[in-house]
């Protein structure tokens, strides 16, 4: 009972509020099992009898069992205490005083939430971050999101996300114990609520499914098919082969959803065979053969293989340019095409003589300088 108290008002002193105080008394008051090791000192000083030995000895094992059962105690009580006595005050930054309506959820403000929530931030969609580490707290106040001091797991937290008004939960972290209490909570309060959540192994993704959840990310796969991708890329392995064994592993790992949701599988394919595009940005220097021409009269498509996916000049993108459009000294050319297209492109679009062109454009005509244009095939030249 003494280390029960003590842990809770250690909680309090550190600006620990709501529920942790009472969570942190019963997950934590049991005797630990250090008690072992100063009972044997105990004993070995004569300090106490065997009798008291065996006392510590069933106490320490006692009080481990029914942790857990203590531990279950806390919300049930923490009801109880609000529904007697006056709630506990929330601590929340940043919510609207309208609250939310078909909101977005980020349960876990670590990198993966804050990074979601950056981009929610930017194309203005409404979200709020549940976050119970009171260091991540305090880094999130700093940027200003909308966020709830709290442990996603507790329904109380939940209901002041507003999640039966929501329209998207996201479960970044990929515990497994974690996540499926937060799941098992929603299925109470929203059934319907589209949930998506990160899953430590395939097993638990199998798990998350059946208990409904929307859509699984399985971060280290995800990682690790990356680092494949790369390592086949060096290798100038064919894209469709890239394509084809990517898909192959995904469908495996991901088999439960594609087998319930196409349209997840054809999605995931999609995201796929969009990294499997080598898209490299290339800067036209002073002098690059191709400046001052077209996508047509440079004739890329046909010297190269390569397609000219958009040109960045002045700091605006134009994207997919069509044949006419015409390159100038210092665009930023972006390029899709295999390691040899890319090549052979960068090559075409180097500084070196001008390549001739039709005998109707101004200047076309005029000849490269004499000192080029005597060895216009030296390697020294390009």
């Amino acid at each position: 009972a003494g280390k029960g108290l003590i842990f809770a008002g250690l909680s309090r002193l550190f600006g620990y509020g709501n529920v942790i105080p009472l969570a942190m008394g019963f997950g934590l008051s049991q005797v630990g099992e250090f008690s072992f090791v100063l009972a044997r000192v105990g004993i070995a000083s004569n300090s106490f009898s065997m009798d008291f030995y065996a006392l510590v000895l069933t106490t320490t094992i006692i009080t481990m069992f029914l942790t857990p059962f203590a531990a279950s105690l806390t919300a049930p009580l923490y009801a109880l205490r609000n529904r007697y006595l006056r709630p506990f005050q929330l601590q929340t930054v940043n919510l609207p005083q309208q609250g939310f309506h078909r909101h977005i959820v980020i349960a876990g403000g670590g990198s993966v939430g804050k990074y979601v929530a950056d981009v929610l931030q930017r194309i203005g969609k409404e979200f709020v971050i549940i976050e119970s580490d009171y260091r991540k707290f305090e880094k999130i106040r700093s940027l200003g999101f909308p966020l709830i001091y709290g442990d996603a797991e507790q329904p109380i937290i939940l209901e002041a996300a507003q999640v039966d008004r929501a329209e998207l939960l996201l479960i970044t972290t990929p515990v497994a114990l974690v996540c499926e209490c937060i799941v098992s909570q929603i299925q109470t309060i929203n059934p319907e609520l589209h949930i998506v959540a990160s899953a430590e192994t395939p097993e638990q993704i199998q798990t998350l499914h059946d208990q409904g959840v929307y859509q699984i990310v399985q971060p280290e796969f995800e990682a690790g098919l990356e680092f494949a991708r790369q390592t086949l890329l060096h290798l100038d392995i064919p894209a469709s082969q890239i394509q084809a064994f990517t898909d192959e592993v995904r469908e495996d790992l991901y088999k439960p959803l594609y087998a319930s949701d196409a349209e997840y599988r054809t999605l995931a394919q999609l995201q796929n065979a969009s990294r499997l595009f080598d898209l490299t940005w290339m800067t036209l220097d002073a002098g690059s053969r191709i400046a001052g021409r077209t996508i047509q009269e440079a004739g890329i498509r046909n010297a190269t293989g390569a397609t000219v996916a958009g040109v960045v000049r002045g700091g605006v993108l134009h994207a997919n340019p069509d044949p006419g459009f015409a390159f100038a000294e210092n665009d930023i050319v972006g390029v899709i095409g295999r390691k040899e297209q890319l090549s052979a492109f960068r090559e075409l679009a180097q500084a070196s003589p001008a390549l001739p062109g039709p005998p109707d454009r101004e200047g076309d005509d005029a000849p490269p300088p004499a000192t080029e244009g005597k060895e216009p095939k030296s390697p020294s030249r390009a």
